[in-house]
């Protein structure tokens, strides 16, 4: 039994071994999900059904430099009752270890893959959520609207907002309300998504890659005139 995002969670025993696999939620990779108490809540019935109908149960979830793995797994063996002391004690652990020392996505990233070679969608994923990146591929390619393009600066509109991406001064202008909120952390809202999207995806990336490598110094503000 699979929890992935193109397959159902369907149930079918078909020898002595039950195999449940956790692949994630994400979008590009899937793998790279910490899953939710809330959405684990579902599994522990169905993994007590299993168990009474085979003779092993086995659960996995996907690797992911993160760790959210272990987080995960430690959850669903306490929502089955089955954590033994040892176990609790690593739980807590983890769960410490996500509330006060864990590092963002880019920083632990870089550890592992020089921006140069870092890919585009991996990139997004660094500044954008999965559903604010589902929410950008849903706008239509004839709402966006490149005004001015330059080596170092790019104008457009997304639907009727505005964008200006100064890759010299490595400054970001935009307007939604969504982008507003996105200002504090330096985040990505779906129409620069959708932008970004829609350049070549050489320069996307490279822009993408600028902005990972110096983000201390890029400039998201509002849009002025």
């Amino acid at each position: 039994m699979v929890d992935e995002p193109l397959l159902p969670p369907e149930m079918h025993i078909t020898s002595n071994i039950a195999y449940f696999r956790w692949h994630g939620r994400g979008a590009r990779p899937w793998y790279n999900y910490r899953y939710r108490p809330e959405e684990l809540e579902p599994w522990p019935p169905k993994i007590k059904e299993a168990a009474e109908k085979v003779e092993k149960v086995y659960g996995y979830f996907n690797n992911h430099y993160h760790g959210y793995a272990v987080e995960n797994c430690l959850q669903v063996l306490e929502m089955l009752g089955a954590l033994t002391p040892e176990q609790r004690e690593a739980k807590a652990n983890v769960e410490n270890y996500f509330k006060t020392t864990a590092k963002t996505t880019e920083t632990k990233l870089e550890t592992f893959v020089p921006p140069t070679e870092i890919k585009f969608e991996t990139l997004l994923h660094c500044f954008m959520d999965p559903e604010r990146i589902k929410r950008a591929q849903q706008i239509k390619d004839e709402e966006v609207t490149i005004q001015q393009e330059t080596p170092n600066e790019i104008r457009a509109t997304v639907k009727e907002y505005h964008v200006v991406i100064d890759m010299q001064n490595r400054v970001i202008m935009h307007d939604c309300a969504d982008w507003s909120k996105m200002l504090p952390n330096k985040k990505l809202c779906k129409h620069l998504g959708k932008l970004l999207m829609t350049l070549n995806r050489e320069k996307a990336t490279t822009i993408l890659r600028q902005i990972y490598s110096n983000k201390e110094s890029w400039n998201f503000k509002p849009y002025t005139t």
